[in-house]
């Protein structure tokens, strides 16, 4: 397997696990959120990975390796997380967690986070991640989960859900809003990061159709020499998904 270090002098190779490095060319790269530095192992290449996916298994669910890619949404949620006066308390839900930026951050600033996505794989990325980015006191409140937003009875209930770039299908729409409304205590809201592209509107004016409300603020963030805009969303439950 090769190696894609971005670090220089930090070394990781004798802590990430084989059952990585014997299946994955990875990369290490140092992000800066705010005042905030992460290190975040991700994929080299992640269009790799689709050769891996057969046939049968896409013909089922159209998995597509989706999660191995740190997303421009994904620093822009954190970034948010980050902003928050403080989080001590909170029981957060980081849904589709892919590599778990979002969730880190937020476990930075005191939250209990649980980390859930459908990827096994992700979350054994996710958890590498949150293991070089928490302090022991921070690793104590978090937890990592296989799970279906199809099937959100499994999942518990939270405070806040987290969502970086999971609006990406409209066969999502529904299964999307519906485990939202299943997962989210009284008063609760769900704290979704999504490009500035029509998908996303799409969903957000289909929440609103459906009771829920919807506040909505823009990050501009400049990453490898371009420009991207993020709308971070804030949906609080008013009716029915």
């Amino acid at each position: 397997m090769a190696w894609c270090f971005r670090l220089g002098p930090f070394t990781v190779s004798d802590h990430i696990p084989q059952q990585i490095l014997s299946r994955f060319d990875v990369s290490v790269g140092e992000h800066a959120v705010g005042d905030h530095r992460f290190r975040i192992l991700e994929v080299c290449n992640p269009d790799t990975l689709l050769d891996d996916i057969s046939p049968s298994a896409f013909a089922v669910d159209e998995r597509l390796p989706y999660w191995a890619e740190l997303w421009t949404s994904s620093l822009a949620l954190a970034g948010y997380c980050l902003e928050q006066p403080s989080l001590d308390g909170a029981h957060i839900l980081d849904l589709g967690c892919g590599l778990g930026l979002a969730g880190i951050a937020a476990a930075r600033n005191g939250a209990s986070v649980h980390f859930a996505d459908y990827d096994r794989d992700a979350l054994l990325f996710a958890e590498w991640n949150a293991r070089t980015n928490l302090d022991g006191g921070c690793l104590t409140r978090t937890s990592f989960r296989l799970a279906d937003w199809r099937e959100p009875a499994s999942l518990g209930t939270f405070d806040v859900v987290l969502g970086a770039d999971i609006v990406y299908e409209r066969r999502t729409f529904m299964p999307l809003l519906s485990c939202l409304q299943a997962v989210l205590t009284a008063g609760g809201e769900a704290w979704l990061a999504e490009p500035d592209r029509s998908l996303g509107s799409e969903f957000f004016a289909c929440a609103r159709e459906r009771g829920w409300t919807i506040r909505t603020t823009d990050r501009r963030l400049e990453r490898r020499g371009r420009s991207s805009l993020v709308h971070i969303a804030v949906l609080t439950a008013g009716g029915k998904a």
